[in-house]
């Protein structure tokens, strides 16, 4: 007997029915899976959707420098307004 390969879309369908509030057990059912099956798919689509340590410390360093280059963008834009003046005698 071999094994029913299932599409990463019909998945992920699954996973979204159970996540906008039906029963694991009817989704299953409705769907022709053994109820565990649906929750191992439930447990890998979490897992995939939490960031990894390595992640969250890309994340953290991204927004640093990003608020770093919003300080120089705000600094410059300060320096043109007082360039941009004319010359007071």
């Amino acid at each position: 007997m071999t094994r029913k390969k299932y599409t990463p879309a019909f998945k992920a369908e699954c996973v979204r029915q159970v996540a906008a509030g039906a029963r694991q057990t009817d989704v299953a059912r409705a769907q022709g899976l053994s109820p565990a099956l649906l929750g191992r798919w439930q447990r890998q689509a979490l897992a995939e959707a939490v960031p990894s340590s390595s992640e969250r410390d890309e994340i953290k360093r991204l927004r640093a420098e990003l608020k770093r280059v919003e300080q120089e963008r705000d600094i410059l834009k300060k320096v043109v307004t007082i360039f941009a003046q004319p010359p007071q005698r």
